[in-house]
């Protein structure tokens, strides 16, 4: 750990050392100018000494609409604002619960955060604790660039027994003006402070895309494979509650946990290919900008090119009446040098405004998108129970000792869409698309005989309407309707929309954003079909899940406020099923756990309200966000009641080069009966209503310098600064702690080349 600090820090000064050294030499070229599509490159004068065929710098990213391939702009991750947070499993604002170690499963707090199975979500629902590893298409960011650009990126603590590692690299280059490609690697490792908590992660993705004005197209190919080694959690929590009751104090790592020699693996493969073609016209624009029409336009082509010929022959007499003239008396029957500037001067605003501009319109898009996944789960367990110590499982389906629960599962999904495009006359003021999709699902699970595999085929047809608006200053809107069917009967739908209303008021806006969703949607399907050693279901009386929920935020300035509520009926989650098992070692009771499906037979209703702020004064800066969550049924949809995000700190700059923030953030929420995690299904599910535990009330505190120096940044941090032995409950899932205090240490660095 002192040689990797000590390594870093001499990487630091060196960056240090050379870029002031730049500075003094370059004049001062911004950061963030490097991404600003409107800045000109730098030039220098003949007498500077730097070569002036410099690099060309010029980057920018895009997402896209995952359905429909629209594009979206978008940000590079650049900003030194919560540099210090990216490695956060909790989230950059530390709205995630986990189960402690960089890379483990989790869940959001915010409800409306979570992903509950809409039409449009994959069946896979294994990745679902993952999403902050895994990129789909909609999070890809897709790039064009002047020059090959590369971003590293690295974060680190503890050592090798206990260390966490990310590394990410980016790389992003252009084939010209049209085509853009690149590829990310990303890279987790997170050895674990506790006994058997081990993660590794490893992503790897090709993009491409070709913007034309007639034709655009998105390639993706993502595959990822993550191993998460389970402990089911500590064997009893007053080893982090408790310690002095034990005769000698116990490290993290000598704290013995409820599994071993588990894992659960997940290979996850993605191609996407999103393309579309524009139908329209073109038109043609004057000097002015104006539009002419198109008969005036050929009109004006002819003369055009009548005016050019006219010149040709024009500038053939004049030569030739020069070439005869022999004295200067001659040449005073031609028109005065005065006189033949101001006819040039003429013709040539004449022919400027006969010169007309070809410009494409385009009126309809044909869009075609196709996404083929090929995703696998494998829970493997070589621990041996024995009549003495059973192991964390309640119910054994198989009968075999060690575990080899294989699910694979595989979609082929193709959309149809034809689009009429928005302002392509000045009365067409939305846009209008209509769409079909087709989707193959095939899953594959362990059957009753050992060795055996039972096989599922699904097929589903949507069909659906969009109307939008996202040009003009003061309104923008989009409603899209589905519906979609088995082939067996139709029954659900989506109708969903938002819009924003903006009023410029003293040289800011003030934004009100609503939005509404209201679906009848089918339970995802491995609430219905579910087939393992140590769980087993199925279920075909599952009702479908039929949900409101409207939303607004109003936002000004530096101070968002927003508010959001739904209603589930017929809400579907997985729970624990807890069988009491005597004591362990400590004497306190000890359990054994299964996991089933859970359907409410009524209405809950979730209500969601808070405000976003951010202040400043000089340089202090104090940024919090304050979220309130009330649920009808907290057995059902546990929340906590208040959730405190707050960053206070210091932002300001050394040599006025050196961006620097030092400063702590907080994460506090009152405590609740959080969701448990299972490692059988790979999922958090619902405490049993018998043995139930809160989590929370406890602040995390972290303190950080964070540094960006041009093209790199980098930070110090001490996470859970507050963290003591025996004091507070640092727990955000039943039975899984939290790391204690720990140096962390990050950069990321850009390269232009």
């Amino acid at each position: 750990m002192k040689q990797t600090l000590r390594y870093i820090l001499l990487i630091i000064l060196y960056m240090c050392f050379t870029e002031l050294s730049a500075q003094m030499t370059l004049g001062g070229r911004s950061s963030d100018d490097i991404f600003n599509p409107n800045r000109e490159d730098d030039h220098f004068s003949a007498n500077d000494s730097i070569e002036t065929t410099d690099v060309p710098f010029g980057f920018y990213v895009w997402n896209i609409d995952a359905r429909f391939g629209e594009v979206k702009p978008a940000i590079p991750d650049t900003v030194t604002h919560l540099f210090n947070n990216e490695w956060d499993t909790s989230g950059k604002t530390g709205g995630y619960n986990f189960t402690g170690n960089l890379g483990s499963p989790r869940i959001a707090r915010y409800y409306f955060d979570r992903k509950n199975g809409s039409m449009q979500e994959s069946e896979f629902i294994f990745a679902r604790p993952f999403d902050f590893f895994l990129k789909t298409p909609a999070k890809q960011l897709f790039t064009n660039t002047k020059s090959p650009f590369t971003n590293l990126t690295y974060h680190e603590c503890g050592d090798k027994q206990n260390g966490e590692d990310t590394f990410r690299a980016m790389f992003a280059t252009n084939a010209g003006k049209k085509l853009g490609l690149g590829f990310n690697l990303d890279y987790l490792y997170g050895r674990g402070y506790y006994m058997n908590q081990a993660t590794s992660s490893f992503a790897g993705i090709l993009y491409a895309s070709y913007i034309d004005e007639r034709y655009k197209a998105h390639a993706y190919f993502n595959s990822s494979y993550l191993k998460i080694t389970e402990n089911g959690g500590l064997e009893d929590d007053a080893y982090i509650t408790q310690p002095e009751s034990f005769p000698t104090a116990y490290s993290p790592a000598d704290m013995p946990t409820k599994l071993s020699k588990t894992w659960n693996k997940l290979h996850l493969n993605t191609f996407y290919l999103t393309h579309n073609l524009s139908l329209g016209y073109t038109q043609y624009r004057n000097s002015k900008g104006e539009i002419v029409k198109r008969k005036k336009a050929h009109e004006n082509a002819t003369e055009q090119t009548s005016a050019q010929q006219a010149d040709s022959i024009l500038g053939s007499k004049l030569n030739a009446e020069f070439s005869r003239t022999d004295t200067i008396d001659s040449l005073s029957s031609l028109d005065s040098p005065t006189t033949l500037r101001g006819n040039m001067a003429a013709k040539t605003k004449a022919k400027a405004d006969t010169i007309l501009t070809p410009e494409f319109v385009a009126v309809a898009k044909v869009i075609h998108t196709l996404q083929y996944d090929f995703n696998s789960r494998l829970l493997q367990s070589n621990a041996r129970a024995s009549a003495t110590k059973p192991l964390y499982y309640a119910d054994y389906f198989l009968p075999t000792d060690s575990i080899e629960d294989m699910f694979q599962y595989t979609s082929v999904k193709n959309t149809l869409a034809l689009e009429m495009n928005e302002g392509f006359r000045k009365w067409v003021k939305t846009g209008m698309r209509i769409f079909a999709s087709h989707e193959f699902q095939h899953f594959t699970m362990p059957g009753k005989v050992v060795d055996s595999k039972d096989k599922y085929y699904r097929n589903f047809l949507s069909v659906g309407a969009q109307l939008m608006k996202n040009q003009g200053h003061y309104l923008h809107y989009n409603v899209l309707g589905e519906m979609r069917t088995d082939g067996k009967k139709w029954g659900e739908f989506c109708v969903e929309g938002n819009a924003d209303f903006n009023l410029p008021v003293r040289k800011d806006t003030i934004q009100l954003a609503v939005n509404a969703r209201i679906a009848n949607e089918q339970p995802a399907f491995l609430f219905t079909r579910f087939h393992g050693r140590s769980a087993w279901w199925d279920i075909d009386n599952l009702s479908n899940v039929f949900s409101t929920t409207i939303g607004a935020t109003l936002s000004y300035k530096k101070t968002m406020l927003f508010f959001k509520m739904a209603t589930i009926q017929n809400y579907i989650d997985f729970m624990h099923n807890a069988k009491a098992d005597g004591n362990n070692s400590l004497g306190n009771p000890k359990y054994l756990y299964g996991v089933g499906v859970y359907q409410a037979n009524k209405n809950v209703q979730v209500i969601t309200a808070g405000i976003d702020q951010r202040l400043k004064w000089g340089i202090l800066n104090w940024n919090t966000r304050l979220t309130m969550q009330l649920t009808s049924d907290n057995e059902i949809i546990p929340l906590p009641k208040l959730d405190i995000y707050t960053n206070l700190y210091i932002d300001f700059r050394i040599a006025r080069v050196l961006n620097t923030q030092i400063g702590a953030d907080m994460r506090y929420f009152t405590a609740y009966e959080a969701p448990d995690y299972s490692p059988i299904v790979g999922q958090y599910v619902l405490q049993d209503t018998s043995v139930r535990q809160k989590v929370g009330n406890y602040p995390i505190v972290n303190a950080y310098i964070n540094f960006h120096l041009k093209h790199t940044r980098f930070y110090v941090m001490m996470s859970h600064v507050n963290h003591s032995a025996g004091s507070g409950s640092p727990f955000l899932v039943p039975h899984y702690p939290l790391n204690e205090r720990v140096l962390r240490l990050g950069i990321s660095w850009n390269f232009f080349n």
